[in-house]
């Protein structure tokens, strides 16, 4: 079987095929090769041609540019990466930093990306787990990176987001009224205010209510309900 030198692996039948990284160094004595495995053992290979010894070389030169290249290439995206989590946190993100203190005057920032709130949640649970901090909250229509950071790690539960909405007028207006169906297009609305105040609306033909009145409120709120 041939032996086999690539960018990517080493194999010389029938004493070694493995991939780069399971070797750990390489050294000539007289005409023998050590080939010195990450795991401590040593191969010892005798009667290789000078050119074959020289590609193994080369190839294991290479792997380990392109292992010092890759590392390079983590190291820059760790810098980004830190360089946009210190954006949201301050100059410092030591025990959160300025972060955990809204700011009014940046009520309008721009939003953060989902990635990096998630990262940030990340390093938060990391710093100060949940079961130890109590968990900022978020100023309503505040856009400050607290704000945002406390909305990502302490997100309000569906009842509070809806008592958040602002309540109009005409929402009010229909609370006001209880409505239950008694019969075919026959409804009675009661005045949840007053258990006194009740009224009877049919909506057959002719439409009305037992306030006498055409188009009435009561009309209305069983027409919304």
């Amino acid at each position: 079987m041939a032996i086999k030198i690539t960018n990517k692996m080493l194999s010389i039948p029938p004493h070694i095929s493995t991939h780069w990284s399971h070797i750990a160094a390489l050294h000539m004595k007289e005409d023998i090769l050590a080939i010195t495995l990450v795991g401590g053992d040593t191969l010892h290979i005798a009667n290789l041609n000078s050119e074959t010894a020289r590609l193994i070389f080369q190839y294991h030169a290479l792997y380990l540019d392109s292992l010092g290249s890759d590392l390079s290439k983590m190291k820059g995206a760790a810098e980004r990466e830190e360089s946009s989590i210190r954006l949201a946190f301050g100059s410092s993100i030591d025990g959160l930093g300025s972060v955990m203190e809204h700011n009014p005057s940046q009520a309008d920032a721009p939003d953060l990306s989902q990635e990096i709130l998630e990262k940030i949640g990340a390093i938060a649970k990391i710093i100060a787990p949940a079961e130890e901090i109590l968990l900022p909250k978020a100023e309503p229509g505040c856009n400050c990176f607290h704000c945002q950071i406390a909305r990502a790690l302490n997100p309000l539960p569906s009842s509070s987001l809806q008592d958040e909405h602002d309540v109009t007028d005409q929402d009010l207006h229909f609370q006001q009224w209880t409505i239950t169906q008694t019969g075919e297009k026959l409804f009675s609305v009661a005045s949840v205010l007053d258990e006194h105040e009740k009224y009877n609306v049919y909506l057959g033909n002719p439409v009305g209510c037992t306030c006498g009145k055409q188009g009435c409120e009561h009309m209305l709120a069983v027409l919304k309900s």
